[in-house]
């Protein structure tokens, strides 16, 4: 809960104004890990690649490719 106030600030204080390639889907990668979040499917994120888009209410929806044993190894060493 607390960890998502700044964030609804920053979104209150800089709303973002959605552009027309935000309607496909894109990789996603945030600058301070993965963060959990609800995908498509209805199940919460692991890890593997994410993926987002907008849908038709302006909102993001995600979704996650499974992660490979390359990716697995690599979190690991």
């Amino acid at each position: 809960m607390f960890d998502a106030i700044p964030r609804r600030l920053i979104g209150v204080l800089f709303p973002e104004t959605p552009k027309p390639e935000d309607y496909y889907w894109s990789k996603y990668d945030p600058i301070f890990g993965q963060p959990k979040v609800r995908l498509v499917d209805g199940t919460w994120s692991r890890n593997g690649q994410m993926w987002r888009r907008r849908n038709a209410s302006g909102k993001w929806e995600y979704r996650q490719d499974p992660e490979t044993a390359e990716e697995a190894m690599d979190r690991v060493i």
